[in-house]
């Protein structure tokens, strides 16, 4: 028997919304325990210890969820005893769900707690004409399953499950101009969820998506990037060295890498391509190429010129062509929420004062406007980088022909700096600028933590995927696979599907430490990381040198010279990358394909790879010891590294891997 949801809908939200009594405890001793939680804006709340020991605050909420920590003599500390976290403005909290006392979710009662479908991008996310991802979610442990009724060519269903909730996905292909659907809820009887909460259907109309399309470049999906720190990769042109350039094999120290040049450029790129094509380069993103006053180009003076100690228009134009003629893709750095003050519009500020056109470019704090940060903004308080405002119309106006006069040399897309110092507005707009002069641009951000926010506008095509490197990190140092499988599925489950073959899975940038030295120096463990990288849903962003062991802590470190003397690498582990790279490039499965974990105990991770009929099952230990597992592989499998044969995984020696394809 099927009925419309609507009849359940009116009964589940007539029904008032009580606070729930709730109560907060700690159990270790302390002298003080506070305690800092979402619902009254993280302001600490001193907690009652009761004769039996315990710290107790017990408070009325609304049902919902709330985030919040202690603070035990002083230091704030999470709740162990509550392994549901989240990480809010940088720092880790604990999630406490509060659920209404007087329903309780049931498989098989006939009925519906509440549904989760709306109009954001979420449950409803069109990707191209004719081509839609929806999704319905619901409490956990409330129906048995999920359909979709539609006048769709063909449907693909997928199920994901969170602490609290499962969302039941479509990726749905029409060849309707607009698509009829409804969901069918399975719970002992049959419940139909339409428009309105009745049986008749939604409607999806591809000539007016209600929500935006968003696809990124199909060309960007599982290439393989390189980042160059271009003063640092290779010194093709010794006549265009700046002034008392540093020697490029040392010795270096703290203060020649931070402020001194070593005249690398990009002629020293064109110079590199037979490099960078052994390892599978396939894109390149350059560091800041603009004039500036420092090596590291970040202080810009002229958004509209290359940098003379790097080359002229000529040289850029001349490099494109060449990497393009290679098939590399060229990705410049966007660094347009600061400037150097030699820039022209600062420059103007320091010279004329109250009477400078260009006041309102800046955030002009008091006069005289000397160079400190009393006198304007600096970005995270540096003087030397005068904060804009991209408010003004006049900014947005320059820093549009900024991105119209290099896309007009064909660069292939952006990486934007720093993204969380403006608005998701802001970088909505622009993304929009750049898609009208190139739909087939890359944009990416430069951001640390969930994206999921930055894709629903979208303001970006991708992200510098530093939770992958996280996760990398901690299972490559001898973690358990369970936590790398949680972490990389935190993101996974949330981003739009369309995005994530795209994503920036790097292992080290010019922002941290390199990827040999957090991992101790060890060869083995680093190749761990490797694998992963170069095999995992997402696009491998392999930081310059680390293909061939460069070590280095954090900047300035890690923007040492690269070692162009071949007695100095790592040969292990560059053989590694030009080996899988080459699978990579061969393989849609690990280009393009689905991700599964076939594996998570322990130490031992296996996961696959697929597309159509072709898969790659990846197997990896990371402990120090062998692990017996005995996991059938349902097929002849050859590792491409050994070319050893597997039916079966019987055991995984210590901080080893293997690379299979079906034979």
């Amino acid at each position: 028997m099927k009925k419309a949801l609507f009849v359940v809908m009116i009964l589940t939200f007539a029904v008032v919304s009580f606070s729930v009594s709730t109560t907060f405890l700690y159990s270790k001793e302390a002298t003080s325990v506070y305690l800092v939680a979402s619902f009254n804006n993280f302001e600490p709340i001193a907690m009652e210890k009761s004769f039996t020991g315990l710290w107790r605050y017990n408070v009325d909420l609304e049902p919902g969820e709330y985030l919040y920590k202690f603070i035990v003599d002083g230091k704030r500390t999470i709740d162990f005893s509550n392994e549901d976290i989240e990480t809010y403005n940088g720092e880790i909290f604990n999630v406490r769900t509060v659920q209404e006392s007087f329903v309780f979710p049931k498989v098989g009662d006939g009925s519906v707690k509440k549904v989760y479908f709306d109009n954001e991008r979420r449950y409803i996310n069109p990707v191209q004409k004719g081509e839609i991802y929806l999704s319905i979610e619901f409490e956990k442990n409330d129906v048995e399953d999920v359909e979709l009724q539609a006048n769709a060519s063909s449907i693909q269903k997928s199920v994901i499950e969170s602490s609290n909730t499962i969302i039941y996905r479509f990726h749905v292909f029409t060849e309707a101009e607009v698509l009829k659907y409804r969901f069918l809820i399975h719970d002992s009887e049959e419940i139909i969820y339409g428009f309105n909460g009745t049986e008749e259907f939604f409607e999806f109309d591809f000539n007016h998506p209600i929500i935006s399309y968003f696809d990124i470049p199909e060309w960007s999906k599982g290439r393989i990037y390189y980042q160059i720190f271009p003063d640092r990769f290779r010194n093709g042109d010794t006549s265009n060295d700046p002034q008392g350039t540093y020697s490029w094999n040392g010795p270096h120290n703290r203060n020649s890498l931070s402020f001194g040049f070593y005249g690398g450029d990009l002629q020293g790129v064109i110079d590199s391509i037979d490099h960078l094509e052994y390892i599978g380069v396939e894109a390149i993103y350059f560091n800041p190429i603009f004039e500036a006053q420092t090596p590291h180009k970040y202080d810009t003076t002229n958004y509209l010129k290359i940098d003379d100690s790097f080359g002229d228009e000529e040289v850029f134009s001349n490099m494109l062509e060449a990497l393009h003629e290679s098939d590399i893709k060229v990705i410049l750095d966007g660094v347009f929420n600061h400037t150097g003050t030699e820039f022209f519009a600062m420059k103007e500020n320091f010279l004329k004062q109250e009477e400078s056109d260009y006041l309102d470019w800046y955030y002009i704090k008091s006069f005289p406007i000397k160079k400190s940060t009393e006198s304007y903004e600096g970005w995270h308080g540096y003087a030397d980088l005068p904060q804009l405002n991209n408010e003004n119309p006049e900014v947005k106006a320059y820093i549009n022909q900024v991105i119209g006069k290099w896309m007009s040399f064909g660069i292939d897309g952006w990486r934007m700096d720093a993204v969380d110092q403006l608005p998701e507005t802001y970088w909505s707009a622009l993304y929009e600028n750049i898609k009208n002069i190139n739909q087939e641009a890359l944009v990416v951000g430069e951001f640390w933590r969930d994206a999921t926010s930055y894709f629903e506008d979208p303001s970006f095509d991708s992200v510098m995927n530093y939770i992958f490197r996280d996760a990398a990190i901690a299972y490559a140092k001898g973690g358990r696979a369970i936590n790398f499988v949680n972490t990389t599925n935190a993101y996974i489950d949330k981003y739009p599907p369309q995005v994530l073959h795209g994503l920036w899975n790097l292992l080290g940038s010019h922002d941290t430490e390199r990827i040999l030295t957090a991992l101790g120096e060890d060869t083995q463990r680093m190749k761990l990381a490797v694998v992963l990288q170069m095999t995992f849903i997402g696009s491998p962003l392999i930081y310059y040198g680390d293909e061939i062991g460069m070590t280095g802590t954090t900047d300035p470190f890690c923007r040492v010279p690269f070692y162009w003397d071949d007695s100095k690498w790592n040969m292990e582990i560059l053989d590694l990358y030009s080996q899988l790279a080459e699978l990579r490039k061969e393989s849609d499965a690990l280009r393009k394909g689905d991700y599964t974990v076939l594996y998570a105990d322990e130490s031992v991770l296996i996961y696959e790879r697929r597309y159509q009929s072709e898969n790659v099952i990846i197997a990896l230990n990371s402990k120090d010891s062998q692990i017996e597992i005995e996991y059938d592989l349902n097929g002849s499998y050859r590792d491409i590294l050994t070319g050893e044969s597997f039916n079966t995984i019987e055991k995984m020696p210590g901080k080893s891997f293997l690379v299979l394809v079906s034979e």
